[in-house]
């Protein structure tokens, strides 16, 4: 719950001016190929990089899945360049297990996602109450309640 509720603050900053300039987007990501991978660099556990899938797939404008965050893929080897890890081969032999199933909970999001202009494009309204933090986002006909209860 406090991953989300520690956002509203940018996902209502970041719908208002969508909703008020159009010429403003915003792209958010978790990893690129001149930072780091989030798996490698934040966080070992398949539950953080859940939630960290929830928390940039329901963001409000554009959202980039740099190839592998999907699996939690690991850095390749870097040689003479220290970003050259983050550019390494899709390791496709290696989806099984808990890469599968974050792999499934990434294409959830996809669709929910693809079927809900109102996340990127949204009006933002936080609904907040001890135990939970939910939010709606409303774009012409298309309403999204989202609750979360986890940590």
């Amino acid at each position: 719950m406090k991953c989300f509720a520690n956002l509203d603050s940018d996902y209502r900053r970041y719908a208002e001016r969508i909703n008020s300039d159009s010429e403003f987007n915003v792209l958010s990501y978790l990893s690129s190929h001149d930072t780091s991978l989030f798996w490698a660099s934040r966080s070992r556990s398949i539950d953080d990089q859940m939630r960290a899938a929830n928390a940039l797939m329901l963001s409000p404008g554009a959202v980039q899945i740099y190839y592998g965050d999907e699996i939690a893929r690991d850095l390749g080897a870097s040689g003479s360049d220290s970003h050259q890890g983050t550019r390494s081969d899709m390791p496709w032999d290696k989806i099984t297990g808990q890469r599968e199933t974050l792999l499934k909970h990434w294409q959830a999001l996809g669709d929910f996602r693809l079927r809900h202009p109102a996340i990127a494009k949204g009006e933002h309204i936080t609904h907040q109450q001890s135990g939970y933090y939910a939010f709606e986002r409303r774009y012409q006909d298309d309403k999204v309640l989202i609750v979360y209860t986890g940590e």
